[in-house]
């Protein structure tokens, strides 16, 4: 299953970028990461329009919002590998600063929370990319993960 990580907005070289390289890295294969622009006067609805034009019909979408299912690392692992089996593509949906659109968060099929805390959106990626290479890690059987 491929991976794939919708984000709105840019690290650049901000100190994030690092630690979302230091663990996109150790995935095999990395997820393939697209960035929506924001643009001066973008608006909320022209990022969900960005996001939803990139999505194909048969994605199946996991939308990053602070009202969504809290899980444990385990469970999490237990889902992406049921969704190993039976889906192509998995897309993890990172709003801007003001989240996602209803737009966005109705056409994805499960919506995930990083805990009750409000993350940063750019902070999101890298707590995102830890918990794949952590789910990795969990299904090879290597120790990275301790319950």
């Amino acid at each position: 299953m491929k991976k794939v990580i919708v984000a709105v907005g840019s690290l650049k070289n901000r100190p994030e970028k690092n630690l979302f390289d230091t663990f996109n890295q150790r995935l095999n294969p990395p997820p393939i990461l697209h960035e929506i622009p924001t643009k001066v006067n973008s608006t909320f609805t022209q990022e969900a329009e960005s996001i939803l034009a990139y999505l194909k019909p048969d994605d199946y979408i996991i939308a990053l919002d602070e009202g969504g299912n809290t899980l444990s690392t385990r469970q999490f692992a237990d889902l992406l590998n049921q969704l190993e089996k039976s889906v192509r593509r998995c897309v993890f949906v990172i709003g801007g600063a003001d989240g996602l659109d209803t737009s966005v968060k109705q056409r994805a099929q499960f919506c995930l929370s990083l805990g009750r805390m409000t993350w940063s959106h750019l902070l999101a990626r890298s707590l995102l990319i830890e918990q794949l290479y952590r789910c990795q890690q969990i299904a090879c059987g290597h120790p990275y993960h301790r319950d």
